[in-house]
């Protein structure tokens, strides 16, 4: 398995740069599944270690302040038992000795799986979802976002809106895998 260590382009005012860490093939895609439905959550520690790997090749470390995760609705995150973004940014704040901001920025809104959806509805699924709860942590701070998989980028955008809307600095996102053609 090689480690891309890729940037992603999305349409975004509000992230600096994003990055990806594996190509989205079969076998990941499969992986992921587990991951994220099947209850095989143990695999953030294989997970982690090579995103912590994209993020020392791009010396994104040296440019951060905090990490957050992007989050799930309560619901959901109850339904499946954990965060799989959450799981990740633990290990990865862990390893990295960089502080995670937990429960700050949060979902909302329960929105529908879009796993299937285009970029328009996944547009118009999240717009509004997320809310962050106290400014003050992420004033003037470069963030690294941390998520599971990109897909069209929505996800990224929406996050990186509400954390610029709301004092960062900075943010620049990272992801195991991408299915977005570039």
């Amino acid at each position: 398995m090689e480690v891309l260590n890729r940037e992603v382009q999305i349409d975004s005012i509000y992230i600096n740069k994003v990055y990806y860490s594996l190509s989205y093939n079969r076998f990941i895609r499969e992986m992921m599944k587990n991951y994220k439905y099947n209850g095989k959550n143990y695999l953030y520690k294989p997970f982690g270690e090579i995103m912590i790997r994209t993020i020392e090749n791009k010396k994104i470390a040296e440019d951060i302040d905090i990490i957050i995760y992007v989050p799930t609705h309560k619901r959901k995150e109850a339904l499946r038992g954990y965060n799989q973004a959450e799981l990740l940014a633990v290990y990865i704040s862990k390893n990295l000795e960089k502080p995670l901001l937990r429960e700050n920025l949060i979902k909302t809104k329960w929105t529908k799986e879009q796993s299937h959806s285009n970029k328009i509805d996944r547009i118009i699924n999240l717009k509004g979802s997320f809310q962050i709860k106290d400014s003050s942590e992420i004033e003037r701070k470069k963030i690294l976002l941390v998520d599971d998989i990109i897909t069209t980028g929505v996800t990224m955008d929406e996050c990186s809106r509400v954390l610029i809307n709301n004092g960062a600095k900075e943010v620049i996102g990272i992801a195991l895998t991408s299915s977005k053609n570039n």
